[in-house]
């Protein structure tokens, strides 16, 4: 039998057969690539729980590749992807069909682009920002606690990132922002071309995500956009009647081909609790919220999730019997690979969002997440940096871990990276040694995103928004100031 791309998929008993296995995606993206020698993220169900083999096959060519069981589950594996079969090497650039093999059969086939081998680390990447780059529009307003989205449009040509709320040194906002991204990672001329409609209400150190065709059983053409709790003003004080920390959750669509915002709808299916600076991701067609600060200043471990339906909406949202082993807020959250990973945040109460306070801590924990349950949580490798209010990019199975409040003199570690290894932990990290390395943006509190593009070298583009600047620990704004800045690393 074939299993539907997210229904729940057995191994089989003795008297039913074992599923045939089924790819939903790679790497979550409709138009997947990768190098040879790294690590990609295959989803879809009926993988069994123990491993069988993933098969790249280039005309003529066939490799076979046997994953760490660590890093086989039912709906997601992690597979190095190989330079060929040992005697042949695939043709790189090129195309790679994937597909997986277990009792139950052989999956579909699912087409890997071939990508030169880059291997990005915080040593080999610069930097440019719109201070001296006329392509990198500054935005129109200083901001932090702000938060951005990546909108791929179907195509490797062309791609769009929004930006909603944030702190401007006075209020907190209803700004909705929207802009073209090129390949190298440079933007359109500026932030007003394109056509946004703005927030229901103020928000700030809310969370946001977004829907598409590669994460999500949405319609091919349909991408949409969620602003999930924050904080509505910014004068607020944790308290049982103030706005400290909201439930709301607000959708937008977004015009896959123009980058327009339409309206926002508040979803039926608000939080079970009010929360600021939660983490949140999508992940195999749900959403998933870790952690955040309580309408008390207080951080949570709880972790919530809700499915993401046909026409955008959200499902009720589901608490998880397995907590965070932490309370944290402003953690970063991401899905690999059949897994939820969530790194660093703050684990203090905190009842001033703009004051670098120093409460950050270098845990990072990943669980098994399937149809919104997450399973139990795992210690890994813990960043270098006791890190809060910071960013982190993933691309080709490597992560960047970045800026943020974190111990030392600001600049000291901006930037700090590892990889998923092959049973799911995370390789030990390791921290910029030339300081040319550095972005020298020292901001925490900032909106990030990859871009779903690859540079004309087949490398990935990180950019970095706004936030406010890292001057002095323990104070805020306006002593610590607020940054318009973007930041686009060119190399490698």
């Amino acid at each position: 039998m074939t299993c539907g791309l997210l229904a729940a998929c057995g191994a089989g008993s003795s008297s039913t057969p074992p599923p045939v296995p089924v790819i939903q995606n790679i790497n979550s993206s409709t138009l997947p690539s990768s190098p040879v020698g790294l690590p990609i993220e295959i989803n879809g169900t009926g993988f069994q729980g123990s491993p069988g083999t993933v098969i790249f096959t280039q005309g003529s060519i066939t490799a076979t590749v046997t994953p760490s069981a660590g890093g086989w589950s039912d709906t997601g594996i992690v597979a190095v992807v190989p330079a060929g079969n040992g005697t042949t090497n695939f043709t790189t650039p090129g195309t790679v069909g994937v597909s997986v093999k277990t009792s139950g059969g052989t999956s579909n086939s699912i087409n890997l682009t071939l990508v030169a081998n880059v291997t990005f680390d915080v040593n080999n990447v610069t930097w440019t920002n719109s201070s001296i780059n006329a392509n990198i529009p500054a935005l129109p307003t200083a901001m932090a606690g702000l938060r951005a989205v990546a909108v791929p449009s179907g195509s490797n040509s062309s791609a769009f990132v929004v930006l909603t709320g944030g702190f401007d040194g006075t209020k907190n906002n209803t700004t909705v922002l929207s802009n073209a991204i090129a390949p190298d990672g440079t933007l359109g001329a500026n932030w007003s071309a394109i056509t946004t409609v703005a927030l229901p209400a103020s928000r700030a150190y809310h969370a946001m995500v977004e829907a598409d065709p590669g994460n999500s059983l949405v319609p091919v053409n349909s991408r949409f956009i969620y602003v999930i709790g924050g904080e509505q003003n910014s004068t607020d004080t944790p308290g049982s009647t103030s706005t400290f920390a909201t439930s709301t959750v607000y959708m937008a669509p977004v015009d896959p081909t123009t980058g327009a915002v339409g309206n926002w709808t508040p979803l039926a299916s608000s939080l079970p609790a009010a929360l600021t600076g939660p983490g949140a991701t999508v992940f195999n067609g749900y959403v998933y919220v870790v952690g955040g600060l309580t309408q008390t200043g207080e951080p949570s471990p709880n972790v919530y999730s809700a499915q993401i339906n046909a026409d955008g909406t959200l499902g009720s949202w589901t608490k998880s019997a397995n907590a965070y082993p932490s309370n944290v807020a402003f953690p970063t959250v991401f899905g690999f690979a059949g897994k939820l990973y969530v790194i660093n945040g703050d684990d203090q109460n905190e009842t001033v969002l703009n004051t670098a306070n120093t409460g950050g801590i270098a845990n990072v924990n990943f669980a098994l997440a399937h149809l919104g349950v997450v399973g139990a949580w795992v210690s890994t490798s813990q960043t270098i940096k006791q890190r809060s209010k910071q960013i982190t990019w993933l691309a080709f199975g490597q992560i960047i871990d970045a800026e943020g409040i974190y111990s030392g003199n600001p600049g000291c570690c901006e930037l700090e990276r590892t990889t998923v290894n092959a049973d799911s932990t995370l390789a030990s990290w390791n921290s910029i040694t030339n300081s040319v390395n550095e972005p020298s943006a020292n901001v925490y509190s900032a909106a990030a995103i990859v871009s779903p593009l690859l540079s004309s070298t087949n490398a990935p583009r990180f950019l970095l928004f706004g936030g406010e600047q890292f001057v002095t620990a323990g104070v805020g704004y306006p002593t610590n100031p607020l940054s318009a800045k973007v930041y686009v690393n060119n190399a490698p």
